[in-house]
């Protein structure tokens, strides 16, 4: 009796996890509207305007061009979950955040917590409404470069990467575009705190030191992906570098 219990139990604690996972691996039948430019589609649980969304693509795309190689070929999806039901199931993994990736279970795609495409603002689960730079497209291609980094280092590589490399790159391509030098003139060495994050963004530290290992060391993608600096570290070859 002992053993048939805790084989149902068994049972039931998979049938579980596949049935709150198999939306994240799988998520079309959740999602009745989409539009196509090139290899990215945006599927929404709501209608979507069609020319709006096509130009939030396109500035995805632009975007991704940043780093060569970055935007596949292969077709990529963005899943709009307006409705808190939707949210409620797929966002298990990820409560607070307005766009996320969960590589290898959301393969080519990521999930976005809803979007108003008409005034450009994508609308995090709070409620809150996120204002430029940080617009549809920024998440677009923040999210999606998430995805294609998966892609071209391995999902285990993706996770193991530093985090300064990780959300750095995302930022680095869907953020204005700007030197080293310029951004550290209105960053400093100071972390990340709330008045940073409103004027240049969440992750304007790392992005500081992609930019530079990019832009003036003159890395290749690969090679940020396969660096093991400490953030520590990278600080310290990047300060020294623009102080001197």
């Amino acid at each position: 009796m002992i053993k048939q219990w805790v084989k149902r139990t068994g049972l039931a604690i998979v049938g579980i996890i596949l049935l709150a996972a198999a939306p994240l691996v799988y998520p079309a039948p959740l999602f009745a509207y989409g539009v196509t430019n090139d290899n990215i589609t945006i599927f929404s649980d709501q209608p979507i305007p069609e020319k709006e969304a096509v130009a939030v693509i396109k500035e995805t795309q632009e975007k991704m061009q940043r780093l060569p190689g970055l935007l596949s070929s292969h077709p990529m999806q963005i899943y709009i979950a307006n409705t808190k039901w939707r949210r409620n199931w797929l966002w298990i993994i990820a409560p607070n955040a307005g766009g996320f990736v969960a590589p290898p279970a959301t393969g080519w795609h990521t999930f976005f917590s809803g979007a108003d495409f008409l005034t450009n603002e994508l609308i995090a689960p709070t409620g809150y409404r996120t204002r430029p730079p940080r617009t549809i497209a920024y998440y677009g291609a923040h999210e999606l470069t998430h995805v294609a980094i998966s892609k071209k280092a391995g999902w285990t590589r993706f996770y193991l990467m530093p985090e300064w490399v990780r959300e750095g790159v995302p930022d680095y391509v869907a953020m204005t575009a700007e030197s080293a030098s310029l951004l550290y003139a209105k960053i400093g060495k100071q972390n990340a705190d709330l008045p940073m994050m409103k004027a240049h963004g969440v992750y304007a530290p790392y992005r500081l030191l992609v930019t530079w290992f990019l832009q003036d060391a003159g890395w290749t993608l690969e090679r940020l992906m396969a660096s093991d600096l400490t953030l520590q570290q990278a600080r310290k070859i990047v300060f020294n570098a623009l102080d001197g």
